[in-house]
């Protein structure tokens, strides 16, 4: 393991530990505004659920505050790092995003950190209004949640092995008999258990855990998001990612509210969302995150 990549690994997981995150109990951290290429940020602005033509009267789960669930271990969507006082903050695109959309509400913004996994039931449990996790669509969140435009458009998924190994695939079919890791309940499962044969799914809640899993030899690839995957090749010249086309998985993420739409939310969100992409904001937040991932990174 290289010494950026523990120095990621001690950063975030002290962070997470303060964070006290698990699969019953959500804590929250603060958060930060955020900025970067105009390229990769023009979201597939799709229908979003629900009649979002007329705003009527917003709630949300505490009276004059907007509540921001997500997962905070996936740099530079949402990430932890400790400020220059040693306090945690959740901080990111997505964080950049959730805090416009409250700003713009006229609301307070707070996050909560929570297992990718266990998000949902956040959100349908009333402890979160939003969640804004990296997440695209797919059938089953449809069904289980309701859905914004797309704010962003992520490079294709990368799949990254130990340097030295990427020759050795030049398809999804010859992760046959490897253990390929995943994150838990995202798309990139999805890859692994639909469309690489033979591959035996390693499937985490954590990131980080799943790069450790990597960096110790205990599986043999990972499937990530395509710009996750760069944060870490970048930092870790140990790591390599494979030449295969990937390009037929990119869906724009969205934001997430409970099923229906009951307190009324996504009218505004996506007032939001088509005012950064419009006047340039996410830009600005994709640049910062990305400056503070790399922070982190470096423990």
């Amino acid at each position: 393991m290289t010494k950026k990549l523990l120095a990621l690994g001690l950063t975030l997981t002290m962070a997470l530990s303060l964070a006290a995150c698990g699969g019953d109990s959500g804590s929250s951290a603060s958060g930060s505004s955020s900025n970067t290429d105009a390229s990769t940020s023009q979201a597939d602005a799709s229908a979003s659920t629900g009649d979002t033509s007329t705003a009527g009267e917003i709630t949300t789960a505490e009276e004059g505050k907007l509540i921001l669930g997500t997962s905070a271990d996936y740099p530079p969507f949402e990430f932890h790092i400790l400020d220059e006082n040693g306090e945690d903050q959740i901080v990111g695109l997505d964080v950049a995003l959730g805090r416009q959309i409250a700003e713009d509400m006229g609301l307070e913004f707070e996050v909560i950190h929570m297992d990718f996994d266990n998000l949902f039931q956040l959100l349908n449990q009333g402890r979160c209004d939003m969640v804004i996790a990296a997440m695209e669509y797919n059938e089953e969140r449809g069904e289980n949640g309701g859905y914004s435009d797309g704010y962003y458009s992520d490079i294709p998924p990368k799949i990254i092995v130990k340097a030295g190994t990427e020759d050795q695939y030049t398809s999804l079919e010859d992760f046959d008999g490897k253990v390929v890791g995943a994150q838990m309940a995202t798309t990139k499962a999805d890859i692994v258990t639909n469309d690489m044969p033979g591959a035996t799914p390693s499937f985490m809640s954590s990131v980080i855990d799943l790069m450790n899993n990597l960096v110790y030899d205990k599986c043999d690839a990972l499937v990530l998001d395509g710009a996750v995957a760069d944060e870490y090749l970048e930092s870790n010249p140990d790591l390599a990612a494979v030449d295969i086309d990937m390009s037929g998985y990119v869906e724009p993420y969205r934001v997430w509210v409970a099923k229906d739409d009951p307190n009324n939310l996504l009218p505004s969100i996506n007032e939001t969302i088509a005012k950064v992409l419009e006047d340039g904001s996410m830009d600005a937040f994709i640049a910062e995150a990305q400056e503070q991932s790399a922070q982190a990174l470096e423990g």
